[in-house]
């Protein structure tokens, strides 16, 4: 079984995946104002007493961010606290990962991944030319999108932006595991390190 936290989305979630397809999932918090940290371990427990958990789990993934850093930091410790006991390995999933997974043979000018997170926080991200991630935290309602960007795909809500014929195409981080589940690697040796975004840089 793999265990994977979608920690970034407004609504957390647990996914139980075995034989690459969904065979559990369960929503961490009911609504944005709920926090996190009431309910991971509660949640958590009930799967394990639901699906045998300490038996059958082996291995764990995450994506890392952009997102909440309150979110970001309570499911990074869960799951350290989680790998370290069990000794599982790990995977951790970023949005160059998604970038590589999914858009690199794509042939249009250029791409965007917009992310809605709890809290009210949103991100943009995009590859600058040195196929590198800029990421933005959008503290608007009417974020200015570069003119060349063709298509921008978002993981809960459309983006409000100046660029009325763009293209915009949900996508989903659990979908984006399943599909490509052969190319993610786990390591027991993987530190877990989220992606928390200040000022538009990563905080390390």
């Amino acid at each position: 079984m793999l265990f994977f936290l979608d920690v970034i989305s407004p609504i957390p979630e647990f996914f139980i995946i075995e034989d690459n397809k969904v065979i559990f999932r369960r929503k961490i918090i009911k609504n944005e104002n709920d926090k996190l940290s009431d309910y991971i371990f509660e949640t958590y427990i009930n799967m394990d007493k639901d699906l045998n958990l300490t038996k059958n789990l082996k291995k764990i993934a995450m994506i890392i961010g952009p997102g909440s850093y309150t979110s970001l930091r309570v499911g990074a410790s869960f799951l350290s606290g989680l790998k370290i006991s069990k000794n599982i390995p790990f995977c951790s999933v970023s949005l160059v990962d998604i970038f590589q997974f999914k858009f690199k043979n794509n042939k249009i000018k250029k791409i965007g991944i917009y992310i809605s997170s709890s809290k009210k926080q949103n991100f943009f991200c995009i590859l600058n030319n040195e196929q590198k991630i800029k990421y933005i935290k959008i503290e608007n309602n009417n974020y200015v999108v570069d003119n060349d960007v063709d298509t921008l795909y978002y993981n809960d809500t459309e983006l409000v932006c100046n660029l009325k014929n763009i293209k915009q195409n949900k996508f989903s981080f659990i979908d984006q595991i399943l599909e490509n589940y052969k190319k993610i690697e786990f390591s027991k040796e993987k530190i877990i390190k989220p992606i928390y975004i200040s000022n538009n840089k990563i905080l390390n």
